[in-house]
C-alpha cells in the first residue's frame, strides 16, 4: 500500500523529493506513485526521441514527469506528455495536454491505474496512452474505457507509435 499523508496544495506543491518519484495530490492527501524501473525509464527516453520530429516540425512540447492540475486539489505526476499550446508554464500545467502517456511499472495497481486515467480524460486529454511493459502491449483508454491497440495513431500528425517499435529492444 502507498503511503498517504493529508496535507494543504501549497505544501505539497513547495515538497521536494530527491530520491523517490514526485508523488500525485488528490483531494488532500500526498499519494505515492509506483517506483519506475529501468525499463520503464527506456520506454520513457525512446517516446521522447520518437515524438522528437514531431516536436520540432509542429512545435509541441514533450514534458516528461511533469506535474499537472487536473481540477482544484488534484494533481498528477504524468509519465509524459505532450503540449500543443498553450505553453505550460509555472510551476504545473492547468491546460490540458493533447496526449499523455503512462507508462506501468511492476507495482501499479489496477484501481489506481483507472482513477488516474478517467482524471486525464475529465481533464480533457483527447489522447490518453498506456504503456504496459511486462506485457508488451499499448492501449488507448476511451470513453469505452482501456483498449488494446497494435498501434496508437495521432491524427492530424501523420504519426503513429507500433507495439513493435517500443518493445523491440526491451
Amino acid at each position: 500500500m502507498p503511503a498517504r499523508s493529508h496535507i494543504g496544495v501549497e505544501e505539497y506543491l513547495d515538497l521536494v523529493f530527491e530520491d523517490r518519484p514526485e508523488p500525485d495530490y488528490v483531494d488532500g492527501e500526498v499519494v505515492e506513485r509506483a517506483l519506475p524501473t529501468l525499463t520503464h525509464s527506456q520506454i520513457q527516453a525512446l517516446l521522447i526521441l520518437l515524438f522528437a520530429p514531431l516536436a520540432a516540425k509542429f512545435g509541441i512540447l514533450l514534458r516528461p514527469e511533469v506535474r499537472v492540475q487536473i481540477r482544484q486539489g488534484r494533481f498528477r505526476v504524468v509519465d509524459l506528455a505532450i503540449f500543443q499550446e498553450p505553453k505550460p508554464e509555472g510551476r504545473y500545467a492547468i491546460n490540458p495536454a493533447l496526449v499523455v502517456i503512462e507508462i506501468l511499472s511492476p507495482d501499479d495497481r489496477h484501481s489506481r491505474m483507472a482513477a488516474r486515467l478517467d482524471d486525464y480524460r475529465q481533464w480533457g486529454v483527447p489522447h490518453v496512452w498506456v504503456v504496459d511493459p511486462q506485457v508488451k502491449r499499448l492501449y488507448e483508454y476511451t470513453e469505452a474505457g482501456l483498449l488494446q491497440r497494435s498501434s496508437l495513431p495521432l491524427p492530424g500528425f501523420d504519426f503513429e507509435i507500433s507495439a513493435q517499435e517500443i518493445f523491440k529492444d526491451v
